[in-house]
């Protein structure tokens, strides 16, 4: 007696197996990792970055990471929504759905330090050391920091 195969060979189960053996699609997956990865220095604006960081970028990534570590793209897409359901709402301290107990919640506290000023200070003293400098690669670089 022959053994049926559980899954079927048609429709969208074929062409996802196609694309999940594909050698270019790993190729796309692991360039996708790379420029999402924090080691990458890519020139973003303020607005991109936060567009990637805040919005479907992150699960891209995500997905990227299992599917890097699985080859499997069913395995990567229901880690990556199971990672969602645990990093958005069951350890989001600011989710109705938040499981972790208040002794351990950490909320931003908005009081400035004297010593996070003094650094601040410091930090603005040399930018503007370094803005009547007459060096161009300072100058380039305080430019693309819209800091000039």
């Amino acid at each position: 007696m022959k053994k049926k195969s559980i899954k079927p060979k048609t429709g969208l189960y074929r062409y996802l197996s196609i694309l999940n053996d594909n050698k270019f699609f790993a190729g796309v997956i692991m360039l996708t990792m790379n420029i999402g990865s924090k080691y990458v220095s890519i020139e973003l604006s303020k607005t991109q970055e936060n567009y990637v960081k805040y919005s479907l970028g992150r699960q891209i990534l995500v997905f990227a990471i299992l599917w890097m570590g699985t080859r499997d793209i069913f395995a990567s897409l229901v880690l990556t929504a199971i990672f969602i359901l645990i990093a958005d709402y069951l350890f989001n301290e600011n989710s109705k759905y938040c499981i972790i107990p208040e002794k351990y919640k950490e909320l931003e506290n908005k009081v400035v330090t004297t010593n996070e000023v003094n650094n601040a200070i410091n930090t603005l003293k040399i930018a503007q050391k370094n803005k009547n400098s007459d060096d161009p690669q300072i100058n380039n670089i305080l430019y693309k920091e819209n800091f000039i």
